[in-house]
C-alpha cells in the first residue's frame, strides 16, 4: 500500500518531543532519540528535497527503509514510555566511595601517552592524504585504541574521586579529541555528547541545560566538519547525508529474502560466538562488502536496523530497539547506586550511538570487553579506610 514517506519522517520526527513531554528535559532518551532521527532520517529527508544521496543507496526501496526506521523509533518511544527515567537521580560523584581505584589515573595517563607518541611519530604525514592513509600512519593499534578509548571515558564519574584522576582524564579526552581529528574519526563525537548528557542528566535546573544545547551543536558541527574532509563548502545536504544507514538498509532489503534468506537471529548468535577466543565469525560489515562489492578493499559498516531486518524482516527492527531502550532505562536508572552502573551507561549510550551505524556485533564487544576493562579497574582496588567514630567523653 502506497504512503507518502513525508508522513514517515514527521511520525518519527514526534517521538523526539514525544519523548520529552513523558520524562522531562533531563531524560536522556529524547537526545539520543534525535542522534538517531539525523543520521537515520537524514538521507531520506535530503532525498526527498530532491538532494543527492549516499552511492549504492536503492532510490525504490527508500519509502521502505523509511518505514523501518520509523518502527525503530516505535519500539524506542513504547519502551521509553513504558520504562521511564527517575527523575530524583543523585550525582554519583556525591555517594560514598567505598574503594579507591589508583588504576584509573594510570589507565588514563597510559593512553595518553600512547596517542601522544603516535602523534609526534605520524607528524606531518597526518596533514596529507585521505582517512585510510592517515589510519595507516597511526599503525595496527588503531582500532584497539579507539575501543579503549570508549571504555576509559566511560571512567568520568569514577575519575572524578581524586585530584589524579580529574586530570588525567581532561588530559586524555583531549590527548583523544587531537587523535581523532589527526586520523579522520569521529568517535569523540559520541563521547562528548554522551558526557555532556550525563552531566546535566543530575544537575537540579529544570530548564533546558545550555551545555545540551553545546552538545546538540557540537555534534552538527562535527559532522559537517568530517562531511568537508574531501573539500567543498558547508550545506544542509552535506549535514543531512550522515553515514550509510540508508544505503546498508535498503540493499538489504533489495537482497533479503529474494537472493538470501532471513537469519532468523543467526547473526545475533554469530556475535555472541565472536566473543569466544578463536572462533571469529565474518562481521557483517564484510558480509554486505563480499556481496555487494568482492574483493573491494572500501568499507560501507552496517546498521541495527538493517540486521534486525536481515534476521526477522521489519517485525523485528521495533522489537530490537525496544530491548536497547530497555537496557538504556534500567542502567541509567541505577546510575547512583553503584559505581558499575555509572560506568555502564556512560559505555552503553556510547556503544548505542556508535553501534546505530553498526552491528550487533561492536555494541556487544565494547560492552563486554568494556566489563572487562571495568572489572581489571575493580579488581586492582583498595577499600576505602572507614571513618573513625569519636567517642565521647566519660564523665568524670
Amino acid at each position: 500500500m502506497p504512503f507518502d514517506p513525508w508522513y514517515v519522517v514527521l511520525l518519527a520526527g514526534l517521538s523526539i518531543p514525544a519523548l520529552l513531554l513523558a520524562g522531562g528535559r533531563h531524560d536522556l532518551l529524547p537526545y539520543l532519540a534525535a542522534y538517531f532521527f539525523l543520521f537515520g532520517f537524514g538521507p531520506v529527508i535530503s532525498h526527498l528535497l530532491g538532494g543527492t544521496i549516499y552511492f549504492g543507496t536503492n532510490p525504490l526501496l527508500i519509502d521502505r527503509a523509511a518505514l523501518g526506521l520509523l518502527l525503530a523509533f516505535a519500539g524506542v518511544l513504547a519502551a521509553g514510555l513504558l520504562v521511564r527515567q527517575r527523575r530524583d537521580l543523585q550525582d554519583p560523584r556525591q555517594s560514598t566511595a567505598e574503594r579507591q581505584l589508583p588504576l584509573v589515573p594510570v589507565v588514563l595517563a597510559a593512553l595518553s601517552l600512547y596517542a601522544t607518541l603516535v602523534l609526534l611519530w605520524g607528524g606531518t604525514r597526518f596533514l596529507s592524504g585521505g582517512k585510510i592513509d592517515h589510519i595507516a600512519v597511526a599503525g595496527p593499534g588503531h582500532y584497539d585504541y579507539l575501543l579503549l578509548e570508549l571504555c576509559a571515558c566511560a571512567l568520568y564519574y569514577l575519575a572524578q574521586e581524586t585530584a589524579a584522576g580529574r586530570f588525567t582524564y581532561r588530559l586524555n579526552l583531549a590527548v583523544y579529541i587531537a587523535y581523532c581529528l589527526a586520523t579522520g574519526e569521529r568517535d569523540f563525537v559520541f563521547v562528548l555528547f554522551t558526557l555532556v548528557l550525563h552531566r546535566e542528566l543530575v544537575r537540579g535546573e529544570r530548564g533546558l541545560p545550555r551545555p545540551v544545547l553545546w552538545g546538540a551543536g557540537l555534534l552538527l558541527g562535527a559532522t559537517a566538519l568530517f562531511s568537508l574532509r574531501g573539500g567543498g563548502s558547508a550545506s544542509s545536504e552535506q549535514i543531512l547525508n550522515q553515514g550509510s544507514v540508508l544505503f546498508v538498509d535498503t540493499w538489504v532489503m533489495t537482497h533479503v529474502p529474494s537472493v538470501e534468506p532471513y537469519q532468523h537471529g543467526v547473526t545475533y548468535l554469530h556475535a555472541l560466538i565472536n566473543l569466544v577466543p578463536g572462533h571469529p565469525q565474518v562481521p557483517l560489515q564484510q558480509w554486505l562488502v563480499d556481496r555487494y562489492a568482492p574483493g573491494s578493499s572500501s568499507g560501507y559498516g552496517f546498521s541495527l536496523t538493517g540486521e534486525a531486518y536481515l534476521n526477522f524482516g521489519l517485525a523485528g527492527i521495533p522489537v530490537m530497539f525496544a530491548l536497547l531502550t530497555v537496557v538504556q532505562r534500567l542502567l541509567v536508572n541505577r546510575l547512583d547506586k553503584a559505581p558499575v552502573y555509572a560506568y555502564g551507561s556512560l559505555l552503553f549510550s556510547v556503544a548505542w550511538m556508535y553501534g546505530f551505524r553498526g552491528e550487533s556485533l561492536s555494541l556487544l564487544k565494547t560492552c563486554v570487553y568494556g566489563l572487562l576493562f571495568y572489572g581489571v579497574i575493580r579488581l586492582v582496588s583498595v577499600k576505602e579506610p572507614a571513618a573513625k567514630e569519636v567517642q565521647p567523653c566519660a564523665s568524670s
